[in-house]
C-alpha cells in the first residue's frame, strides 16, 4: 500500500467521524462501554436505550428509510459540501418563463460558454387569476332546518322560540358545555328553568329548583355575577344543581338578568349561566360579550310581557263575550254558572272547579257545581259547606278574594272540616259578588304550588265579577217580573198574575155561577223551530199567536204567558163547547196565517186544550185537566183540539 492510498484512507475515515452519523455511532458506542461498567440498573437500562436508539438510527440511514424532512434537508447540504469537485460535472441551464403545461426543457451548457436567457422559450409572466368570492346562500344566515315559528304563537310559545335562538348563539360564541336560562323568583325562593341548551345527557327534569347555596342562587338574590375558573369534583355537586349525575364541569359564569317594570328595585328577575370542562374558560372579558346578550334577553322579556298582558286581555274579552252570548240565548243561573266555570278553564290551568252558591232547598251555603280532571277523591255537588270554619265561607263572608300557594302550610279547610282532598298544590277562591251583595265562590285548585300567578288571579277575578254582574241582572229581572203583570214580548199576563187571574175568575164563576172555560194552546214542534230560526225567531212566532189569539177575544178575557212556547186563554161566560167551537176557529187562523221570521214566510199549528168549569171544581183541577187533554192532543199529532 503507498503513502497516497493511506492518506486517503485516513481522509475517508476522518470525513465519516466528523459527519453527523460519525458522531452519532460514536456516541452510541460510547454509551454501549460506559453502560457495561455501571453498577446502577437504571443507568444501564438508559444506556441501553440510547443504545438501541443509535443502531437503529443508523440502519435506517443504511436501508435508505426517510428520517424526517428537516433531517433529510441538512444532512442533502452536508453531504453536498463534504463531497469533493468531480471533473465530470455539468452545468444546467433552466427557463423560469417556460409555460407550465407540457414538457419542461433543460439545456445543458459547457462551462466556457457564456450563457444567455433564451429568446425563443421565454415567454411573458402569465397573468395571476383573481380568486372568486365564496357565493353565500341562504343557509348561511338562516336556519332552513328549524321549525318556523307560526304567525299565530303566542307570546309564551314565541319568547321560548327567540330564548331558545339566543341561548344557541351563546353557546357557539363561548364553546360552552351548557348554556342554561333561569328565573328567579324571590318571593317563592325559587329558580324556575325556562330554556336550555347543553350537550349533557344528564340534565335534571325539574322545573322549578329552591334557593340554595350555590352560584346560580346567589346570582338570582344578589344581582351580582360570578365566575368561577376550577371547580373541584368533589364539591361540583353543591356548585353546579342542574345535573343529575357529575359532569366534571371546570369552570362557569352566571350573569343576572334584569327587567324594570315602573319601580327599579335592582332586582334581576333571571340567570343566564353557562358552564365548561375545561379550567379558566371564562374571563373578565366574559362579562362583557353576556352584557349584550342579557340586554337583548331583556328586551324579549319586555316584549313577551306586553304581548302576554294583551293577549290575557284580549282573551277576557273573548270569554265575556261568549258568556254574553250564552246568557242572551238562555238567561238563568244555570247558563250563567256553566259559562263561568267553562271560561275560567281557558284563562287558569287548574285540576279542579267548584261553584258555591247559596242553595234554597237545602237553606245553606253549598257546592252547585264540580268540575275535576283528576281521579283523586274531591267534594260533591250540593256538599254543605261550613260558612264559618273554611276558605270558602271566609271568603264569602269577606267578600274577598283569597290565594293560598301552598295548601300544606295552611291548617284551614277549604270547604269543611275532615273534607276528603289532600292538602297539597295551590287554591284560589274568588267570590262572586256585585257592588250590593256576594251570591257566592268560585273554586280553582292545582296540584302544583304557586300555580296561580298574579296576572292571571286578576283575569279570573275580571271574568267572575262580570259573571255576578249577569246575576244580579237575572235577579233583578225576576224581580222586577214579580211585580209587572204583562209579559213585554207578547203583552200578555205573566205567569204569576195570570194564575192569580184563573184563581178569581174561578171563584167569580162560582159565587155567579156562571159558566167559565180555560183554553191552553201550544206551539207544534217547538224545538224543530227553535233548531231552523233560534231563541228570536221562537219569540217572534209566540208574539203572531198571541196577536192572532187577541183578535178573538173580548175585553173581559184574560191572555197569559204560560211557558216559552205555550199561553192560556180565559172565556169569561162561556160554556166548555163554546169554548171548544172559539178554539178550532183560532186553530184554523194560525195554520192559515204567514209569519215573517228573519226574511223568510213561515206557518205554524198548535195543538189545544180546553176544559169547562164544572160544580165543586177548583183552580188547579180545571188547569190540570186542560193540561191533560193539550198534551193528548199533541200526541195525536198535533193542530188538534182536544176537550176535557
Amino acid at each position: 500500500m503507498t503513502n497516497g492510498n493511506t492518506r486517503e484512507i485516513i481522509e475517508f475515515v476522518q470525513r465519516k467521524v466528523l459527519s453527523r452519523d460519525g458522531i452519532i455511532a460514536l456516541t452510541g458506542f460510547l454509551t454501549l462501554v460506559v453502560g457495561f461498567f455501571l453498577g446502577s440498573p437504571v443507568g444501564r437500562i438508559v444506556s441501553g436505550m440510547i443504545f438501541v436508539g443509535v443502531v437503529g438510527y443508523l440502519v435506517a440511514r443504511w436501508k435508505g428509510w426517510p428520517i424526517n424532512t428537516l433531517f433529510r434537508r441538512r444532512g442533502t447540504q452536508e453531504d453536498l459540501y463534504s463531497q469533493s469537485p468531480e471533473g465530470n460535472m455539468k452545468k444546467l441551464l433552466f427557463d423560469d418563463f417556460q409555460s407550465s403545461g407540457g414538457n419542461y426543457v433543460v439545456k445543458e451548457v459547457q462551462e466556457e460558454e457564456s450563457v444567455a436567457p433564451s429568446t425563443k422559450t421565454a415567454q411573458p409572466a402569465p397573468v395571476l387569476r383573481e380568486e372568486k368570492p365564496k357565493e353565500f346562500s341562504v343557509a348561511d344566515f338562516f336556519d332552513l332546518d328549524s321549525n318556523e315559528l307560526p304567525n299565530d304563537a303566542e307570546p309564551r310559545s314565541e319568547f321560548n322560540f327567540l330564548l331558545n335562538k339566543v341561548l344557541c348563539a351563546l353557546k357557539e360564541v363561548l364553546f360552552a358545555h351548557s348554556v342554561v336560562f333561569f328565573w328567579g323568583n324571590k318571593d317563592r325562593k325559587q329558580l324556575v328553568l325556562e330554556g336550555k341548551v347543553t350537550d349533557s345527557q344528564s340534565f335534571i327534569g325539574e322545573k322549578r329548583i329552591p334557593f340554595a347555596e350555590d352560584m346560580v342562587s346567589q346570582v338570582a338574590m344578589t344581582g351580582k355575577p360570578f365566575i368561577l375558573g376550577r371547580i373541584n369534583p368533589v364539591s361540583e355537586k353543591e356548585v353546579v344543581l342542574y345535573y343529575q349525575s357529575p359532569e366534571y364541569i371546570k369552570s362557569m359564569v352566571c350573569v343576572p338578568v334584569y327587567y324594570f317594570n315602573g319601580a327599579k328595585d335592582g332586582s334581576p328577575v333571571g340567570v343566564i349561566v353557562a358552564d365548561s370542562k375545561a379550567e379558566d374558560a371564562f374571563g373578565p372579558e366574559t362579562f362583557g360579550l353576556l352584557g349584550n346578550f342579557t340586554k337583548l334577553v331583556s328586551s324579549l322579556i319586555k316584549s313577551y310581557t306586553e304581548k302576554y298582558d294583551l293577549l290575557l286581555d284580549s282573551e277576557l274579552l273573548a270569554s265575556i263575550r261568549r258568556m254574553a252570548d250564552r246568557v242572551k240565548s238562555n238567561p238563568t243561573e244555570a247558563a250563567v254558572l256553566g259559562s263561568v266555570a267553562e271560561e275560567a278553564g281557558r284563562l287558569v290551568n287548574w285540576d279542579a272547579l267548584t261553584l258555591t252558591m247559596y242553595s234554597d232547598d237545602q237553606h245553606c251555603w253549598a257546592v252547585q257545581n264540580v268540575v275535576t280532571k283528576t281521579a283523586s277523591p274531591y267534594v260533591h255537588r250540593a256538599q254543605r259547606v261550613d260558612i264559618e270554619g273554611s276558605i270558602v265561607g271566609r271568603v264569602v263572608l269577606a267578600n274577598k278574594l283569597e290565594s293560598i300557594d301552598d295548601l300544606s302550610a295552611s291548617s284551614t279547610s277549604r270547604f269543611f272540616v275532615g273534607e276528603p282532598m289532600e292538602r297539597k298544590g295551590s287554591f284560589l277562591c274568588v267570590p262572586i259578588s256585585s257592588v250590593n251583595r256576594c251570591y257566592g265562590a268560585l273554586t280553582l285548585e292545582s296540584t302544583l304550588t304557586g300555580n296561580f300567578a298574579g296576572v292571571e288571579v286578576e283575569t279570573v277575578y275580571r271574568l267572575v265579577e262580570y259573571a255576578a254582574s249577569l246575576l244580579e241582572v237575572l235577579y233583578l229581572n225576576d224581580t222586577i217580573k214579580d211585580f209587572v203583570p204583562v209579559d213585554q214580548l207578547t203583552g200578555a199576563l205573566t205567569k204569576k198574575f195570570f194564575t192569580r187571574k184563573i184563581e178569581e175568575e174561578v171563584s167569580r164563576a162560582e159565587d155567579c155561577g156562571t159558566d167559565l172555560a180555560y183554553v191552553s194552546l201550544a206551539i207544534d214542534d217547538i224545538r224543530e223551530q227553535a233548531r231552523r230560526y233560534g231563541s228570536e225567531g221562537c219569540d217572534t212566532i209566540l208574539a203572531h199567536i198571541v196577536k192572532a189569539v187577541r183578535s178573538h177575544t173580548r175585553l173581559y178575557d184574560a191572555i197569559g204567558r204560560l211557558d216559552e212556547d205555550q199561553i192560556g186563554v180565559l172565556l169569561c161566560n162561556t160554556a166548555a163547547s163554546d169554548g171548544y167551537l172559539w178554539a178550532e176557529k183560532v186553530r184554523k187562523q194560525i195554520a192559515s196565517h204567514i209569519i215573517p221570521v228573519d226574511n223568510r214566510s213561515i206557518s205554524v199549528t198548535v195543538s189545544v186544550g180546553v176544559s169547562g168549569l164544572v160544580d165543586g171544581m177548583s183552580k188547579d183541577q180545571l188547569v190540570a185537566g186542560t193540561t191533560q187533554v193539550l198534551h193528548k192532543a199533541m200526541e195525536d199529532g198535533g193542530n188538534l183540539v182536544r176537550m176535557y
